[in-house]
C-alpha cells in the first residue's frame, strides 16, 4: 500500500516538533497562570479552581508529548496506541495503562473547565437565587468535586477497559495497513492499544456485524463527556442571562461578571 501523501503530518521532524512546541507552550503559559493567581490575583478560592485546571493541562500536554499517541480510523472503527514502545516491565506490557491514563487526564480538563462554569453560575447568582447549597462550606463543594471527578474519570477508564483492551480476536482484526504506514505491529502481543471496534465479523457467516458491547461502550463515553458539555451549555446560557437582565447587580458588578465570564468563554 502507498504511503498517504498526508504522512508528514504524523512523522518525524514535524510530529515531534509539533509536540514539543505545544508541550512548551503550555507549561510556560500555564506556570505564568499558577504563578500569577498565588502572587497577584486576589480572587479568592477561586484562585485553587483556577489551579486545579492548569496543573492538568500541564499534566496532559506532557503525557501527550510522552505517549506520542496515534489514532488511526478505519471503516470498522478506530485504534489509539502509543506511538513508540512498547512499554515493557519484565513481561508485562504497559502501552494499555498509558493509554488509560492519557484518556484520564484527557477528559479531566472538560470535567474541570465545567466545574467553572458552575463556580461562575453560582458567583453570579449568589444574591439573587436561593438554592439547597447556599449554606455549604468549602469542604462540602470541594468533596462533591473530588467525588465527581472519581466517578467521571472511573467510568471513563473502566468502560474503556472493559470494552476496549486488546483481545486476541481484536488483534487478529487490526488491519495490515496501521503497520505499513506507522511500522507498527498491533497483532504482537506485547503492543497494548485501545481498539474501539464496532464492527467485527460474525463466527459463522463471516459478515461485518455491529458489536454491542463496543457499541454500548462508546455510548456510555458519549454520555460522560456530553454530561460535561451539558453542564458548559446550561451553565454558558443562565450565567450569560442573568448577567444581561438581572437588576441586582450594579453597574460595576456587571461589568466584572461580564469580563470574567468572556475570560472564561475564551478558556472553552
Amino acid at each position: 500500500m502507498a504511503v498517504p501523501s498526508y504522512a508528514w503530518f504524523y512523522e518525524d521532524p514535524f510530529h515531534s516538533f509539533c509536540l514539543t512546541t505545544t508541550t512548551t507552550i503550555s507549561v510556560m503559559s500555564n506556570g505564568l497562570l499558577l504563578y500569577i493567581i498565588f502572587t497577584a490575583a486576589s480572587i479568592g478560592h477561586y484562585r485553587y479552581l483556577l489551579a486545579v485546571f492548569a496543573v492538568c493541562d500541564v499534566l496532559t500536554s506532557i503525557g501527550h508529548t510522552a505517549l506520542q499517541p496515534n489514532l488511526h480510523m478505519t471503516t470498522t472503527g478506530l485504534y489509539f496506541f502509543p506511538r513508540h514502545g512498547p512499554l515493557m516491565i519484565g513481561i508485562q506490557s504497559y502501552d494499555f495503562v498509558c493509554c488509560m491514563i492519557f484518556v484520564a487526564t484527557y477528559y479531566q480538563t472538560f470535567l474541570i473547565l465545567s466545574y467553572h462554569y458552575v463556580y461562575r453560575l453560582r458567583a453570579v447568582t449568589s444574591d439573587i437565587t436561593r438554592t439547597f447549597a447556599e449554606h455549604w462550606k468549602l469542604s462540602h463543594w470541594i468533596s462533591l468535586a473530588v467525588l465527581i471527578n472519581i466517578m467521571y474519570i472511573a467510568g471513563f477508564v473502566g468502560t474503556c477497559t472493559i470494552a476496549f483492551m486488546p483481545s486476541f480476536e481484536t488483534r487478529a482484526l487490526v488491519p495490515p495497513e496501521i503497520e505499513e504506514f506507522y511500522g507498527i505491529d498491533l497483532r504482537n502481543p506485547n503492543r497494548g492499544f485501545a481498539g474501539i471496534v464496532l464492527q467485527q465479523p460474525d463466527p459463522l457467516s463471516g459478515e461485518m456485524k455491529w458489536h454491542g458491547l463496543s457499541v454500548a461502550a462508546t455510548m456510555v463515553l458519549n454520555v460522560l463527556f456530553g454530561g460535561t458539555a451539558s453542564v458548559i451549555v446550561y451553565c454558558m446560557w443562565r450565567t450569560n442571562a442573568i448577567i444581561r437582565s438581572s437588576t441586582n447587580l450594579t453597574a460595576k458588578t456587571r461589568q466584572m461578571q461580564q469580563s470574567l465570564f468572556h475570560a472564561l468563554l475564551i478558556q472553552v
